[in-house]
């Protein structure tokens, strides 16, 4: 341990220090526009284009279509427009009309990094048919987790498709972008591009070097603009909602004889306020919230003893949800929004009322959130508290926080949990992050200090070409037990080391980019010393230059499991020490075909039997009125028990309509062999403009094998039928 803090120590005395790029001051729009897509009007051409360099396939050259970027603002809005010239009409891909969908689609993307701190922005997406995505980015896009495509703003877009190409107008609200004005002049990043997806082109502005990874959502890329004369607009908007509806449910009576049917039926009604306090600090109160819009988890197998993860998709935690992340590691988190208001089995829990304030004070990000649930079976009314400061330190690539979580119910019974964490560039791409967490529970009792901690250290280089690394050594101790927070395993020591180095070929090569890696990984108990599990193996992916992509890794597995556990509840994985060789492969089409699917195999021994895991994810784009997505994981298990061969069956359908971009439906089928379940998630969807939306919503669960539990189990356990509607007022 001398030796990891003795190199710490060394990194952080290279720390260079970094200024800012030239400011680029940003012209008020002068004249008339109206938001129709034609771009005709003639303040946009008193605006100059920026300059657009490509990043795909070849990186540095001009754009190989004519395309005209453009931007300007008024005291109320930012304006941005695409001339997005095609030699090839045609060739244009406008998939879906689906908000929030891309489905391989030509793209306008707008970035912009409302704060200026080069780790989190709001991200603008635009297809040619109209519909817009919009996002956040948190950690500088860097992490899987970094996208948060859930999230939902109001903003204006139109577009056109002629025969010289498509075009589009964008109009954002300065009110639904949180910054900080100093006496009316407002500095933020911003990062333009163009996808053509036929091409799997990319152009950018600023220009944007090869090596970078995913620099279409890295902040820190992006180029400093100024707007003059923009001050707080203080914005109130109030969403009331009105809910009605129909749940039947079948529970066993009394004497477990038999099951009855329950029908309940539900009207109900809540509302949210948003108030901007000030241009970078904004308040968020929910009163009887609400969430049958939100779409069905995906249903998973666990073929491990340690927790799923589940992300979250309720609206009212996006917003700014960035700068709630405290990651620890494999999905872990001190804070993790999905204990508010769902049991751990996901049934939802009411949540009475709460709020959230975000933004910025000086040099701190705040977030403070506090939420209260009313009582649900045997679990208590309860308080969640959580308290997040973070800001830049040593140089603008650079921030560290602070995180304080409470859980409090009313029997007493309470959960602490406080965290410091960091993340430091201290040369070039190489960066340094840490964590340390600390809980304190009502109900556990701890040895020592450390028992209730959790440590890690990481240093990186982020690079997709040449050589790039991630060493890591963590710590988590027997009773931390973040009560709002999720923990996938605990009561360890561990180490991680990854070793790539990537090549961006010639022009002439079919490949795009590609990469050979080493990766190894170790925990081993706390308490005993013992190693759990090790895996290593060598590992290759590459991308086309047409934008499939491929994959194959060669894993040893090591595995000392502690204790008899149940795989999949039924079959019993004993005591005892492991070995097993798995290799995967997967493809991916380009993802602007019309038709296109991704495979994967990952075949191999496991435990003392062997497994076979294939998976076929086809998505077919029929008009931009209809697309089909679907999944079909299969599973095929020897447990090396006394069992034969059996076999895991998880199958996924989305089928996505749209009228227009206003008028939608998605229907999510779902079977779960493991779980003997099918279940229906089907959300109609009006959206007459951004906060007011008409909503139908129907549930339903059906049992596919009914005689493995006596009584026999009834057809269906829940139906639900629900209709909501919202609708925003502002000011």
């Amino acid at each position: 341990m001398a030796f990891i803090f003795t190199m710490i120590a060394g990194l952080l005395l290279q720390v260079s220090f970094q200024t800012q790029p030239d400011l680029l001051v940003l012209p008020r729009i002068n004249g008339e526009i109206t938001i129709d897509g034609f771009v005709d009007e003639p303040a946009w051409d008193d605006i100059i284009p920026v300059p657009l360099v490509s990043y795909d396939p070849v990186s540095g050259l001009p754009p190989s279509e004519p395309t005209e970027i453009r931007i300007g603002y008024d005291d109320h809005y930012i304006y941005a427009s695409i001339r997005a010239y095609d030699s090839d009409p045609s060739g244009i891909r406008a998939n879906t009309l689906y908000r929030d969908r891309l489905s391989g689609d030509d793209v306008f993307h707008i970035l912009l990094d409302t704060y200026n701190d080069n780790e989190s922005a709001m991200a603008f997406t635009i297809t040619p048919t109209g519909a817009k995505r919009d996002a956040t980015v948190s950690n500088d896009g860097e992490g899987p987790r970094a996208l948060n495509a859930d999230f939902t703003t109001f903003w204006d877009v139109a577009t056109q498709i002629t025969e010289e190409g498509w075009f589009a107008e964008v109009r954002i609200p300065f009110s639904s972008l949180g910054f900080q004005d100093d006496n009316g002049r407002v500095v933020m990043g911003l990062f333009f591009q163009r996808g053509i997806s036929r091409k799997n082109e990319r152009v950018t502005f600023p220009e944007v070097p090869a090596n970078i990874s995913r620099p279409f959502f890295k902040p820190s890329l992006g180029q400093r603009v100024v707007f003059d004369g923009i001050y707080s607009s203080r914005p109130l908007h109030i969403t009331p909602f009105i809910l009605g509806g129909l749940e039947q449910n079948n529970r066993l009576n009394e004497n477990g004889s038999a099951f009855n049917r329950d029908d309940n039926t539900t009207l109900e009604a809540g509302f949210d306020i948003k108030y901007g306090i000030t241009n970078n600090l904004t308040i968020d109160v929910t009163v009887n919230t609400d969430f049958a819009q939100v779409e069905a988890d995906d249903q998973q197998v666990n073929l491990t003893r340690f927790n799923l993860f589940f992300p979250e998709k309720r609206q009212f935690f996006q917003e700014r949800s960035g700068i709630f992340e405290f990651n620890t590691g494999q999905n872990g988190r001190l804070f993790n929004s999905r204990r508010i208001g769902l049991t751990r089995a996901g049934d939802p829990v009411r949540i009475l009322a709460g709020g959230r304030l975000t933004g910025r004070i000086g040099s701190w990000d705040i977030g403070m959130l506090n939420m209260q649930t009313a009582r649900h079976n045997d679990i208590d009314t309860e308080n969640f508290g959580v308290l997040r400061l973070r800001r830049e330190v040593i140089n603008t690539y650079s921030f560290a926080g602070a995180m304080a979580t409470s859980r409090m119910s009313a029997d007493g019974y309470y959960n602490i949990g406080l965290g410091l964490d960091g993340n430091i560039r201290f040369r070039g791409n190489d960066y340094l992050s840490y964590i340390w967490a600390h809980t304190f529970d009502e109900q556990i009792e701890s040895d020592s200090f450390f028992d209730s901690s959790k440590i890690r250290i990481n240093v990186e280089r982020r690079s997709r070409r040449g050589f790039s690394y991630l060493s890591t050594l963590g710590y988590s101790g027997q009773t931390y037990n973040p009560g709002v927070g999720f923990v996938p395993r605990g009561n360890y020591y561990m180490a991680e080391q990854s070793l790539n180095y990537g090549w961006i070929p010639s022009s002439n090569s079919p490949l795009l980019w590609h990469s050979f890696g080493v990766d190894g990984t170790a925990y081993w108990n706390a308490a005993t010393n013992r190693v759990e599990t090790f895996e290593a193996g060598p590992s290759w992916s590459a991308t086309t230059k047409p934008g499939a992509s491929i994959s194959a890794a060669l894993t040893y597995f090591y595995e000392d499991v502690p204790f008899d556990f149940l795989l999949l509840g039924s079959t019993v994985i004993p005591e005892g020490s492991y070995e097993f060789l798995r290799g995967n492969i997967s493809y991916q089409m380009t993802a602007s075909r019309l038709f296109r699917t991704r495979f994967e195999v990952d075949a191999g021994t496991f435990y003392d039997g062997k497994r076979i895991t294939s998976s076929v994810g086809p998505t077919w784009n029929i008009s931009k009125h209809l697309e089909l997505e679907a999944l079909y994981l299969y599973n095929l298990l020897d447990s090396g028990t006394a069992e034969d061969w059996f076999s895991v069956h998880v199958g996924r359908l989305r089928v996505r309509t749209a009228l227009n971009t206003q008028l939608s439906t998605n229907a999510f089928i779902q079977f779960n062999s493991a779980a003997d379940i099918v279940s229906a998630n089907v959300r109609f969807r009006y959206n007459f403009r951004d906060g007011n939306d008409f909503w139908i919503v129907f549930n339903e669960g059906w049992n596919t094998d009914r005689n493995r539990f006596q009584p026999m189990l009834p057809l269906t356990n829940t139906r639900t039928l629900l209709v909501k509607y919202t609708h925003t007022f502002h000011r």
